[in-house]
């Protein structure tokens, strides 16, 4: 079948177009799932059956490859109110969350202007995208080596986010460091930071999900330099949390902090370290004002607002403001798709305006 285009009809299209494409954060990830609380839709289910029943008793239009059916107007016109509770009711997920995290980023914005950070904003006040921001990193390794960066100059941040009595820089930082094993392979670990008496490994994780090479990683850490008082840290996205205690043999347990710790019996527990604690401790020290420098402060400040972003799957101040304010379909249903993401993103803000 042939439709007859006159050019002038794309423009016609190009609200929808630029609506769509505007609304969707810059990255996708498959596994995002939205779930209904059935407790809110429990009354709307049968106020669908009018419209399964004029489906089922709806006669076949055309046969073909593949099966359709036309329902008819006049069997549906009093089926459309019925659908509105269940319509509200499910747009409603998310929504609501999108207008609460709309008033903590205002709020948040106004109390960076007030604090000694360098920056008057949220980390969260802009999209962070490969066109408009830092060239982002694509692995696990890219994030390691920007962590790495961040932590160098920064005593300040390795106290505050490892709970560790350091004075000063680290005086060493060693990257995919290279420690034999005994049968003649080796281990990599991703980070060791070394300070005068003290000794950290960091294992970065983000979809990897093989956890159980930490333990054997930070013995031969130790094993290869003696001396230091070691402290050995998973570092893992808060969606990986969960999954955690499924896939490591030993038990995970809560520290005196909070944090999770495993408990292998050598090199002895391991702490639980999530990427939100990460971006929580930067905000810390730039709304004080601890910055090394105007530098470290710009890179800090960017490394934040990516991790939040990229890692963490938080959404921005733009698209928050879409969210809660929408004024097309497609605004109107994406907060459903993320819905789950907002609530973190509502408990993590939240938290910080309290602290």
């Amino acid at each position: 079948m042939a439709v007859e285009i006159n050019p002038d009809d794309w423009a016609a299209l190009d609200p929808w177009w630029s609506a769509h494409t505007q609304a969707w954060p810059a990255t996708r990830h498959a596994d995002s799932v939205s779930t209904l609380d059935p407790a809110r839709v429990a009354d709307c289910w049968s106020e669908l059956d009018p419209w399964w029943q004029a489906y089922a008793d709806s006669e076949p239009h055309v046969r073909g490859a593949a099966s359709s059916r036309t329902l008819f107007v006049e069997q549906l016109v009093d089926a459309w109110t019925d659908l509105d509770s269940w319509w509200n009711a499910y747009t409603e997920i998310g929504h609501e969350t999108a207008v609460d995290i709309r008033e903590l980023l205002r709020e948040s914005n106004e109390a960076w202007r007030q604090s000694s950070a360098p920056f008057d904003t949220d980390p969260l006040a802009a999209a962070v995208t490969d066109d408009e921001g830092p060239l982002l990193p694509s692995n696990e390794e890219g994030w390691s080596d920007w962590l790495a960066k961040v932590l160098r100059p920064s005593g300040a941040l390795v106290a505050e986010l490892f709970d560790v009595p350091v004075n000063g820089a680290p005086d060493d930082i060693l990257r995919e460091d290279q420690l034999a094993k005994d049968d003649g392979g080796f281990r990599r670990p991703d980070l060791l930071l070394f300070h005068a008496d003290w000794g950290i490994s960091i294992e970065v994780k983000l979809g990897d999900e093989h956890y159980e090479k930490t333990d054997e990683t930070a013995r031969l850490a130790e094993r290869e330099y003696n001396g230091y008082e070691w402290h050995h840290m998973l570092l893992l996205p808060e969606r990986k949390r969960e999954r955690l205690s499924t896939i490591v043999a030993p038990a995970v347990s809560s520290r005196y902090d909070g944090r999770l710790q495993v408990e292998w019996d050598d090199p002895g527990p391991i702490a639980v370290v999530l990427w939100r604690d990460v971006t929580a401790a930067i905000r810390t020290l730039l709304c004080r004002g601890d910055a090394v420098n105007d530098h470290w402060a710009a890179n800090a400040y960017l490394f934040c607002a990516a991790v939040e972003q990229q890692i963490m799957r938080f959404q921005p101040q733009p698209i928050i403001e879409q969210m809660a304010d929408p004024a097309t379909i497609v605004d109107t249903v994406q907060p459903i798709t993320v819905a789950g993401v907002l609530d973190e993103q509502y408990e993590y803000l939240s938290t910080r305006q309290h602290s």
